[in-house]
């Protein structure tokens, strides 16, 4: 599953919805078939994310392990102290600087495909939201034309019951027969008109169920849309300190090795990220606080589920387990 995928999911749903916007064809709507094809997109467009958020953890995974591995050509108990009996055998194992330069430039180059990706994203989902937001917009301006029509329908509906009863009413007192037969004729034209007017009722109602259930395709598709580009953009924040960090990490590594051994020629996307590393006056500055501040915002968007608890909500829950 690509990017491409679900971009060209979410493009192919949008544009479909489009079709109904002008009020064309409504009546051959095919529901299942269209609300399938919205599901799809939405799940395309949830999957991509799960893939993409999976792949930003593990690259800064490997950058925290190589960054422990490089601490450790300096202190070998780095890392140790309050580690687990996995982390424990990860810092034990051998640290050379060539291994970990490799694992990096391994990272690195992940990196610079995600990071391609993600700048290809954000517009094209930009996009679709875009056009989706104006077509909901359409769709529910005619559905709350047809609110008004229906409100002047069921008025008039009213008015002509209220004029059925009236004549209903009269019939009986009237004696004369040409009379009392004029009055049954139009007694015929009114209940005649009423029909006409539930007909009426009745259409509008169709078209504003119609409209209602386009409404809440576009809600959802539009819903997902607007979470997938805030997932980008926090995970596009992370990924360029992230590749920063990197970077960072070959640079004092490289000083550790023997020149001559760097002969790995880097893919054209991840040395396009060193170049613009060495040309950034900033690069590598306060990347500590930096890192931990995208980490916040990269958690709180996407896995709120692993933020800490409030000290009030677990004494609440400590008071609540007493109680039981």
């Amino acid at each position: 599953m690509t990017l491409d995928d679900a971009i060209g999911s979410a493009s192919a749903a949008v544009a479909m919805l489009g079709g109904h916007t002008r009020g064309e064809g409504l009546d051959t709507v095919n529901f299942p078939v269209e609300e399938a094809l919205v599901r799809e997109a939405i799940e395309l467009l949830d999957r991509w994310k799960s893939l993409a958020l999976s792949l930003v953890k593990e690259l800064d995974g490997v950058t925290a392990q190589a960054d422990l591995q490089h601490r450790r050509l300096f202190d070998e108990k780095a890392g140790l102290e309050n580690a687990g009996v996995l982390r424990r055998k990860l810092a034990s194992g051998p640290a050379k600087p060539e291994a970990i330069i490799a694992d990096l430039d391994a990272a690195l180059n992940a990196s610079a495909t995600l990071d391609l990706l993600l700048k290809q994203a954000r517009p094209a989902f930009a996009q679709c939201f875009h056009e989706c937001e104006l077509q909901l917009e359409g769709v529910i301006e005619r559905r709350q034309k047809l609110d008004f029509e229906i409100e002047e329908v069921q008025r008039g509906a009213d008015a002509m019951t209220a004029r059925i009863v009236d004549h209903r009413r009269s019939l009986p007192s009237i004696r004369q027969v040409d009379i009392h037969a004029e009055l049954e004729e139009d007694y015929r034209v009114l209940l005649a008109e009423q029909d006409e007017i539930r007909k009426r009722e009745r259409e509008l109602q169709a078209g504003r169920t119609v409209r209602q259930r386009l409404i809440d395709m576009y809600e959802g598709l539009a819903g997902v849309l607007n979470r997938q580009i805030a997932a980008v953009g926090a995970m596009a924040g992370k990924l360029t300190i992230d590749i920063e960090q990197r970077i960072a990490l070959l640079k004092a590594l490289e000083l550790e090795v023997d020149p001559l051994s760097l002969t790995t020629v880097r893919p054209e996307a991840a040395q396009s990220l060193i170049e613009a590393f060495e040309s950034n006056v900033l690069a590598g500055h306060d990347l500590a606080a930096r890192k931990a501040h995208v980490d916040r915002v990269f958690t709180r968007r996407l896995e709120p589920h692993l933020l800490p608890v409030p000290a009030e909500a677990e004494g609440i829950s400590g008071d609540a387990q007493r109680e039981e």
